[in-house]
Protein backbone atom coordinates (compact mmCIF):
# COMPACT_ATOMS: atom_id res chain seq x y z
CA UNK A 1 0.00 0.00 0.00
CA UNK A 2 1.00 3.43 -0.62
CA UNK A 3 1.46 6.56 2.18
CA UNK A 4 -1.51 8.48 1.75
CA UNK A 5 -0.33 11.70 0.01
CA UNK A 6 -0.38 15.16 2.00
CA UNK A 7 -1.83 17.81 0.87
CA UNK A 8 0.13 20.81 1.01
CA UNK A 9 -0.79 23.68 3.71
CA UNK A 10 -2.72 27.06 2.87
CA UNK A 11 1.29 28.90 3.59
CA UNK A 12 3.04 25.95 1.52
CA UNK A 13 0.05 27.27 -1.09
CA UNK A 14 0.65 30.84 -1.01
CA UNK A 15 4.26 30.69 -0.88
CA UNK A 16 4.24 28.84 -4.17
CA UNK A 17 2.10 31.41 -5.87
CA UNK A 18 4.33 33.91 -4.98
CA UNK A 19 7.28 32.26 -6.39
CA UNK A 20 5.32 31.62 -9.32
CA UNK A 21 4.12 35.63 -9.52
CA UNK A 22 7.82 36.65 -8.83
CA UNK A 23 8.92 34.67 -11.71
CA UNK A 24 6.05 36.00 -13.99
CA UNK A 25 7.26 39.42 -13.17
CA UNK A 26 10.91 38.66 -13.79
CA UNK A 27 10.41 36.68 -17.48
CA UNK A 28 7.73 39.71 -18.29
CA UNK A 29 10.54 42.14 -17.39
CA UNK A 30 13.06 40.44 -19.51
CA UNK A 31 10.18 40.12 -22.64
CA UNK A 32 9.60 43.57 -22.34
CA UNK A 33 13.17 44.53 -22.43
CA UNK A 34 14.03 42.20 -25.23
CA UNK A 35 10.68 44.08 -27.09
CA UNK A 36 12.25 47.16 -26.55
CA UNK A 37 15.44 46.23 -28.86
CA UNK A 38 13.31 45.34 -31.70
CA UNK A 39 12.34 47.66 -34.53
CA UNK A 40 8.96 47.30 -35.94
CA UNK A 41 8.37 45.87 -39.97
CA UNK A 42 7.78 49.97 -40.79
CA UNK A 43 11.78 50.58 -39.46
CA UNK A 44 12.96 47.50 -41.24
CA UNK A 45 10.90 48.26 -44.36
CA UNK A 46 12.25 52.50 -44.28
CA UNK A 47 15.85 50.66 -43.36
CA UNK A 48 15.82 48.65 -46.76
CA UNK A 49 14.79 51.18 -48.88
CA UNK A 50 17.62 53.53 -47.39
CA UNK A 51 19.76 50.81 -47.87
CA UNK A 52 18.49 49.55 -51.63
CA UNK A 53 18.91 53.62 -52.38
CA UNK A 54 22.65 53.81 -50.86
CA UNK A 55 23.43 50.94 -53.15
CA UNK A 56 21.73 52.02 -56.07
CA UNK A 57 23.67 55.70 -55.70
CA UNK A 58 27.48 53.95 -55.15
CA UNK A 59 26.69 51.75 -58.54
CA UNK A 60 25.69 54.71 -60.52
CA UNK A 61 28.90 56.57 -58.89
CA UNK A 62 31.29 53.02 -59.92
CA UNK A 63 29.69 53.00 -63.28
CA UNK A 64 30.41 56.76 -63.79
CA UNK A 65 34.18 56.34 -62.38
CA UNK A 66 34.69 53.50 -64.84
CA UNK A 67 33.51 55.27 -68.10
CA UNK A 68 36.10 58.78 -66.61
CA UNK A 69 39.12 56.08 -66.34
CA UNK A 70 38.04 54.58 -69.88
CA UNK A 71 37.68 57.81 -71.37
CA UNK A 72 40.95 58.87 -69.48
CA UNK A 73 42.70 55.95 -70.94
CA UNK A 74 41.47 56.40 -74.83
CA UNK A 75 42.93 60.37 -74.27
CA UNK A 76 46.01 58.94 -72.79
CA UNK A 77 46.73 56.87 -76.19
CA UNK A 78 45.97 59.48 -78.27
CA UNK A 79 48.02 61.79 -76.68
CA UNK A 80 50.79 59.01 -76.61
CA UNK A 81 50.19 58.36 -80.45
CA UNK A 82 50.63 62.54 -80.96
CA UNK A 83 53.62 62.47 -79.11
CA UNK A 84 55.13 59.98 -81.26
CA UNK A 85 53.99 61.63 -83.76
CA UNK A 86 55.24 65.02 -82.76
CA UNK A 87 58.75 63.40 -82.50
CA UNK A 88 58.99 61.07 -85.21
CA UNK A 89 57.64 62.99 -88.08
CA UNK A 90 60.66 65.89 -88.32
CA UNK A 91 63.14 62.95 -88.05
CA UNK A 92 61.57 61.44 -91.16
CA UNK A 93 61.32 65.01 -93.01
CA UNK A 94 64.76 65.07 -92.41
CA UNK A 95 66.28 61.93 -93.77
CA UNK A 96 63.35 62.64 -96.70
CA UNK A 97 65.13 66.05 -97.46
CA UNK A 98 68.41 64.46 -96.61
CA UNK A 99 67.81 61.65 -99.44
CA UNK A 100 66.40 63.80 -101.73
CA UNK A 101 69.13 66.54 -101.63
CA UNK A 102 71.66 63.27 -101.96
CA UNK A 103 69.62 62.95 -105.10
CA UNK A 104 69.80 66.34 -106.67
CA UNK A 105 72.88 66.55 -105.70
CA UNK A 106 74.34 63.71 -107.74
Amino acid sequence: MSAPTQDPTPWELLRAMTQLRDDLRADLATFTDRLTEMVTKIQYDADRRTDELRLRSLETELVDLRREREQEGQERRANRRLAITALIAPIVVGVLLALVGAKVGQ
